[in-house]
Order: C-alpha cells, then sequence, then structure tokens
C-alpha cells in the first residue's frame, strides 16, 4: 500500500507543536509496518524537518511550497496534491494538518485538531474562523475516516461538523522519550543558558489569545500579593498572535514587569529541562482539543494547575488543579498551593506520572496506521474491488 502524508501545513521557520507528531510518524510509521510505501509530501524549504528519516520505503514529493505562504500553500493542497497523488498511484493519503483535498479519486484519513473557530471565533480573527469552518466542513464531508485525539473532540467534530459518529475514531498523540523527570545536574546547564532561576512558575504554550496568558499574569499578580517571595512566571512559546507586548504592557501595570520573563521559542530539546526545573506548569487556555504540554508536564514529574475546560480534564485524568480559567483569584490560589504544600505536590506528581503512562506513542502509532489500512480496506470493498488481508494491493 502507498500511503501519503501531508505535512505542508508546517512552516519551515516557525513550526508549531505539531511538528513532534508529523515527524513521529515519519519515523515510526515505516518501523512498524515496513510493507507499505510512504511518501512525505513536503516543500523545499520544510524537508529539512524529515530529510532524515528517507530510506528504501519513504520518498519525498516535492509540494513547491507549505506554510511559509499559507495562500499558496492552501491553494497546492487542493490542486497540485490530487495530481501528485495521482501521478505516484497513491492508495491512502493521510492528513494530519485538518484539511484535505476536496476532489481525487482516493481514501482519505482526515486527522481534525482544533474546533477553536466555533467556540471562539472572535479569539482567532473573523477572517480564519470563516475560512476554517468551510474548509474544514468540506474536508470532513471528503474524508473516509476523520481521527480525533480526545472523546471531546469526536463528540465535537460529530455535533458542530454533523458527521456520523461511526466515521470517527480517538487515536493518540505522539511524544518524544525526552519528555521525562531530569536530575538537577542535567537541567542546570540549561537553565543557566536561558538564566532562568529554579524558582518560577511555567507556561508553555504558542502565544493564541484563547491561551489565555493575560489571566495568568493577572493571578500571578494576585499571588505574590497575597504570599509575596521571589518566584518568577516564566512564558515560553512563539507568539503567533503578537500578544507579548499587550502582555508586557498588562504585566507592567501590575508593577510585576521584572517577575515575567518571555522566552519566545525554545528549542526541543532545552524544553524537557525548563519543565522540570520549574515549581509549577500551569496551562490557563480557554479552548482545546488536546493540549500537548499537560501531557509533557505529566511526564516530567511537575505539579499542574490547568483550566476545566473542554478536554483539559479529560487529558489529565485527575492528575491536576482544576480552576475556572476566568477566575484569577482561583487560579492563583491554586497555584499557590501547589508550590507551598508539599504533601499536595507529592500526590499531583506521583498522579501525572501515573497517567502520563496511558499516552503511549507506539500505541497510538499502531492504531493510526490500523485506521489507514482500514480506511484503505473499505474504501476498496465500497468500491467492489478485492485486497488482500496484509493491506496490500
Amino acid at each position: 500500500m502507498r500511503i501519503a502524508i501531508d505535512t505542508l501545513f508546517e512552516h519551515p521557520d516557525h513550526p508549531t507543536g505539531a511538528i513532534d507528531y508529523l515527524r513521529n510518524v515519519a519515523s515510526t510509521f515505516p518501523k512498524i509496518a515496513a510493507q507499505h510505501d510512504y511518501y512525505l509530501l513536503v516543500s523545499s524549504r520544510n524537508i529539512r524537518y524529515f530529510r532524515e528519516f528517507e530510506r528504501a520505503n519513504v520518498r519525498f514529493i516535492d509540494c513547491l511550497r507549505s506554510n511559509e505562504n499559507t495562500p499558496l500553500r492552501i491553494l497546492i493542497q487542493q490542486t497540485l496534491v490530487p495530481f501528485e497523488i495521482k501521478r505516484h498511484k497513491i492508495d491512502v493519503l493521510f492528513a494530519p494538518g485538518n484539511v484535505c483535498p476536496f476532489w481525487g479519486n482516493i481514501c482519505c484519513v482526515l486527522k481534525i485538531n482544533t474546533l477553536h473557530h466555533y467556540h471562539a471565533p472572535n479569539l482567532i480573527g473573523r477572517t480564519r474562523a470563516i475560512y476554517r469552518r468551510y474548509v474544514f466542513e468540506q474536508s470532513a464531508r471528503r474524508a473516509n475516516r476523520i481521527l480525533a485525539n480526545t472523546l471531546t473532540t469526536k463528540e465535537e467534530i460529530c455535533r458542530l461538523l454533523c458527521i456520523p459518529e461511526q466515521k470517527v475514531t480517538v487515536t493518540g498523540e505522539a511524544f518524544y522519550d525526552i519528555y521525562a523527570p531530569l536530575s538537577e545536574d542535567q537541567t542546570k546547564p540549561v537553565l543557566a543558558k536561558h538564566r532562568l532561576r529554579r524558582d518560577y512558575v511555567l507556561f508553555l504554550s504558542s502565544l493564541y489569545r484563547y491561551k489565555n496568558a493575560d489571566t495568568l499574569i493577572k493571578s500571578f499578580a494576585y499571588l505574590l500579593q497575597q504570599k509575596p517571595s521571589d518566584t518568577e512566571l516564566v512564558i515560553v512559546g512563539q507568539d503567533y498572535d503578537s500578544q507579548i507586548p499587550g502582555l508586557q504592557a498588562l504585566s507592567r501595570s501590575l508593577g510585576i514587569l521584572d517577575r515575567v520573563r518571555f522566552l519566545g521559542f525554545v528549542p526541543t530539546e532545552d524544553i524537557p529541562a525548563i519543565y522540570c526545573g520549574a515549581n509549577v506548569f500551569v496551562f490557563p487556555s480557554l479552548i482545546e482539543t488536546f493540549g500537548k504540554p499537560l501531557v509533557e508536564a505529566m511526564r516530567c514529574g511537575i505539579p499542574i494547575v490547568a483550566s476545566n475546560t473542554s478536554c483539559i480534564p479529560e487529558v489529565l485524568g485527575g492528575a491536576g488543579l482544576l480552576v475556572d480559567p476566568l477566575d484569577l483569584v482561583e487560579m492563583g490560589s491554586a497555584i499557590g498551593r501547589a508550590i507551598s504544600d508539599q504533601e499536595l505536590r507529592k500526590d499531583l506528581i506521583a498522579r501525572g506520572l501515573r497517567r502520563a503512562e496511558s499516552f503511549s506513542w507506539e500505541n497510538a502509532a499502531k492504531s493510526t496506521l490500523a485506521e489507514i489500512e482500514r480506511s484503505f480496506q473499505d474504501w476498496k470493498r465500497a468500491r467492489g474491488e478485492v485486497i488482500s488481508t496484509d493491506g496490500s494491493n
């Protein structure tokens, strides 16, 4: 079977957290199912994230542009990609970036990662929300199977996009093995590199408005008013939405600008040490379809304070303190408890490590590939064609 994997939604210079998922897919699929051939749809620039995975059964299809030029990437996905799929005689297209071509005689497995344009269109911009509504809905109808990363997301896909429940399957996410508890000797060089002390509260995620970093800053100011300390708030993540100037102004108005650090983008190899050096990890997002940083923090053995909204309680599974993301007093108090209550800290860390064990990328990769294979078999049967039991033509 020939499987194409669309990576074009990743920006070559400013990759999102999805790059980890794509790299894990590119490296794992050919190992656990070597009988298939894999074709990565790449651009001449984002191929650098995947070139190391090239082998006999992993090839690249140059589709000219990725997300460094979003309008052109959208056009390419709807025009050039179907052409290349036909030219290379691809059997299944795996589209893990929310959209797939609307046309073409091919089996398509779609992974939907976000539905923020339904929940908070004002937080992502009107034009983007309108585009996403139309393209996501058309892609979902076109796809032969849809993958969701949580039960909450599956239910919302079925309800908001009017998709039959049997068409949507829950599969896992991908996590690097580097996320694990580290010793002080292991974390010290990285903390020194970023000029971090070990006394800080950590927020780590891409900076979009729905990530709710402004409420976190207000809650941190409240915490310092109630319990003065030397603790800093460290904010890590790319600023895709130009949030930092406003967050800095907010910090200045609250008199805590010198206590809030904005690190911006940090290389993946440094992230585990930054997690492990923190007193507590806070995830105040208003809406999520998964929240990978939650699992990364659990795997690193850090107490978590997080929103009680969307899929976050499902992902944490009781391994964190849940708060109203708009209640700065509740959030600030929970952060304070997670820092100062030693028994609570031990309990949260232990529960987080246990919960993290249920997120196995090997199992997730096998289940994802199984869905791709099953979808292709169903597609062939619907066309009245016969395939062998191992999924080959």
